[in-house]
């Protein structure tokens, strides 16, 4: 009975957390793909990296991929999504150095699909996308790109 009962509030736990929703650590199943970037300081790499988001909205958008920043010194982009304690677990579970520079593209299974440091490569990152089963299936029931000119 103890037992069940322990059970029945992890569950509870789980299902009504927020975090859980948007980032579940040991999910298999995310609602959306992520770009994780870390970063020791608001510096030049990341303004840069987040105005080419900026710049690569629309691809980002269709392709159902949220661009998160965090730094050591507690800048994020944007502010609400994480607590500190939330960048910490982030940082253990994905093994990042907070002395350097690293992005990490998540798939929608939670998984981590690529790694790099201060330079995005935005053409690299659509094709790793569009190459995945999941997007492979998206792409099947939709028209053509609405990010096209």
């Amino acid at each position: 009975m103890n037992q069940l009962l322990t059970n029945l509030l992890a569950i509870i736990m789980v299902v009504f957390s927020i975090n859980a929703f948007s980032y579940p650590t040991g999910s298999m199943h995310w609602n959306h793909r992520s770009i994780l970037y870390f970063a020791p300081e608001k510096d030049q790499h990341v303004n840069t990296f987040i105005k080419e988001s900026l710049m690569h909205d629309c691809m980002l958008q269709e392709r159902d991929i949220v661009v998160v920043v965090m730094t050591k010194d507690g800048f994020n982009k944007p502010t609400d999504v994480f607590s500190p304690e939330d960048v910490v677990r982030l940082e253990k579970l994905y093994n990042i150095s907070r002395d350097s520079h690293t992005a990490i593209l998540i798939g929608k299974d939670g998984l981590e699909k690529h790694r790099w440091n201060e330079q995005t490569n935005w053409q690299h990152i659509s094709q790793l996308v569009d190459n995945m089963p999941m997007r492979k299936k998206e792409v099947a029931y939709t028209s053509n790109s609405r990010c096209s000119i």
